[in-house]
């Protein structure tokens, strides 16, 4: 866990929610649009690419202040499980998910996703906005997939497009950090963590690659 990324998420933990807010002044709503669109295009791609059927389960690696498992809940996920170590994150979670009557099928959690031990399998794996600020992503990305029944959905920041160098002066100055990936380093880690090419495929999404993959049965 770099404990600079988690202050940095759990003293902004409310301006990164009030990025899905409609709430906020125009020049907010600008900024959001146009830097950071990308945070609810991904929400809007996984409600997408939600499994059909009724009841299914999920688990949100990172999951900030729980947007996901909440609208994935009203959408028909019988469970839905987020874990995040930033606290005022969970606690945000928590608080959206009673709002949105739906604390019956959330459960949050702080913690490390490193240190998260299940033998519990989900329909649906989120890791959104998290690959960010993983120094060594192939151990994670190889536990999301042990968990991973049916779907695994994942987003890896590009290293070459025009927003890279303004989120590296904003994370040197806040003292976080923040990293980034071209095609072929998110290809590599798919393949190194067992994913065939029949498994997996790569969404170009403007801002970031989605990784979306079935891993299938695993013995």
């Amino acid at each position: 866990m770099d404990t600079r990324v988690q202050k940095h998420f759990d003293e902004d933990s409310r301006r990164f929610d009030g990025i899905y807010s409609e709430n906020k002044s125009g020049y907010q709503t600008f900024i959001d649009t146009r830097i950071r669109g990308v945070v609810m295009e991904r929400l809007r791609l996984t409600r997408a690419l939600a499994p059909a059927a009724s009841d299914f389960s999920l688990l949100d690696v990172g999951c900030g202040s729980g947007r996901y498992g909440i609208a994935l809940a009203r959408l028909g996920a019988g469970r839905a499980l987020g874990l995040d170590f930033a606290p005022r994150m969970i606690a945000l979670a928590r608080a959206g998910a009673e709002e949105a009557g739906v604390t019956a099928k959330c459960e949050f959690q702080v913690g490390d996703f490193l240190s998260f031990k299940t033998s519990e399998r989900f329909d649906l794996v989120l890791a959104m906005g998290y690959f960010d600020y993983i120094r060594e992503p192939a151990p994670h990305l190889e536990g999301m997939l042990a968990a991973c029944a049916g779907h695994l959905l994942a987003s890896f920041p590009k290293r070459w497009e025009w927003r890279v160098p303004i989120r590296r002066a904003r994370f040197a100055f806040s003292g976080s950090y923040v990293r980034f990936y071209d095609r072929g380093e998110v290809e590599r880690l798919a393949r190194a963590a067992g994913l065939g090419a029949e498994q997996s495929y790569l969404l170009d999404f403007g801002r970031d690659y989605v990784l979306v993959a079935r891993p299938g049965p695993r013995t």
